[in-house]
């Protein structure tokens, strides 16, 4: 008996490749056609994007929309508007918003002619400062600058006020306003300028001068503001209150002549004071002064007034502007007794 070799899968798969051509034909076209499915993997076809047709030129006219009264009442004005829509086809194009520091109520120019966003509160009649109510020449007054002091033997306020027509500076306030902190009070050192009437003093009216006990007087001069120019310049040695009085007035866009007229009037006891130094601009009587560089040199020094008979005449209605008001001002420190500060 003759034993055969044992057949094997790979022994079989030679003997079919030999003697079977059309097999190893079919063979063939099934290992290309797997490669090529592996190279070229099938995908399903994405549809074309649908031609645009064409469309008539011609677009009516939209017809105005019409917004209901309750709408209208609660639009957002067109001055605060953030963002605006783009316009519809055969309308003209929206114009950008313009946002301002315009207020709501928009109640037109002013007599200062700042808009109240810049100008702050306006105030009149009368102002409480440190106890005092402290009385103001006629017209609206914006406050420029404040501060507080505080000494050894008495503490107080500081405060600026301005007034201000198109955007000048015609009237100017500087308010001090202490009381003694001592216990006895201790008063408050002599008033500059109370005690003799000096060569840069137009005007002097002197009721008492005692340093640290009674004191009543007011004296009138000319108050130079170039130095405010430049009150940015750290080496201008200005009082930190008039600074800040400058820059809230640059801020403010305002300007201002080159010098006022200046009535300080003073009050002081043991127990308080009060010292209001009141500014009016000759510019509002249309009164005008040459340009100089200093104090010294000013048309309105008591050695040069003389020359100029529309300046002596004013000095002369301040001067009887300060008559009438001196009373007023006496008692309104008395009055300020009675109400101390908090």
């Amino acid at each position: 008996m003759t034993l055969r070799p044992r057949e094997s899968p790979l022994r079989t798969f030679r003997q079919l490749w030999q003697r079977a051509p059309l097999w190893r034909l079919t063979g063939l076209l099934a290992g290309l056609l797997t490669l090529l499915c592996l190279l070229f993997p099938w995908r399903p076809p994405v549809a074309a994007p649908a031609t645009a047709t064409a469309q008539a030129t011609y677009a009516p006219h939209p017809s105005p929309a019409v917004v209901p009264p309750s709408a209208s009442a609660h639009a957002t004005p067109p001055a605060l508007s953030a963002a605006v829509t783009p316009a519809p086809v055969n309308q003209a194009p929206v114009q950008t918003a313009k946002l301002s520091l315009a207020t709501p109520d928009n109640h037109g120019p002013t007599v200062d002619g700042l808009d109240g966003a810049i100008a702050g509160r306006r105030i009149s009649g009368s102002l409480r400062v440190d106890g005092f109510d402290v009385p103001l020449p006629p017209g609206d007054w914006l406050q420029l600058s404040s501060g507080h002091f505080k000494q050894p033997t008495a503490a107080g306020e500081l405060l600026t006020l301005g007034r201000v027509k198109d955007r000048r500076l015609v009237g100017y306030i500087r308010i001090t306003a202490g009381r003694s902190v001592a216990n006895p009070p201790a008063g408050f050192p002599g008033t500059p300028g109370c005690d003799r009437q000096n060569q840069n003093t137009n005007i002097l009216v002197n009721e008492g001068q005692e340093p640290f006990g009674h004191q009543a007087c007011w004296v009138m001069d000319h108050y130079f503001l170039v130095p405010l120019q430049a009150w940015a310049d750290r080496s201008n040695k200005l009082p930190a209150l008039e600074r800040a009085a400058a820059g809230d007035l640059a801020a403010k866009g305002v300007s201002y002549p080159q010098e006022m007229i200046s009535l300080r009037l003073t009050r002081a006891e043991t127990w308080g004071l009060l010292e209001v130094r009141y500014v009016f601009s000759p510019e509002e009587d249309h009164i005008t002064s040459n340009n100089v560089a200093t104090y010294a040199d000013s048309d309105w020094q008591p050695g040069m007034i003389d020359r100029y008979p529309e300046k002596v005449a004013y000095i002369a209605k301040l001067k009887r502007w300060g008559d009438d008001f001196w009373p007023r001002f006496k008692s309104a420190f008395s009055a300020g007794r009675q109400t101390p500060s908090l």
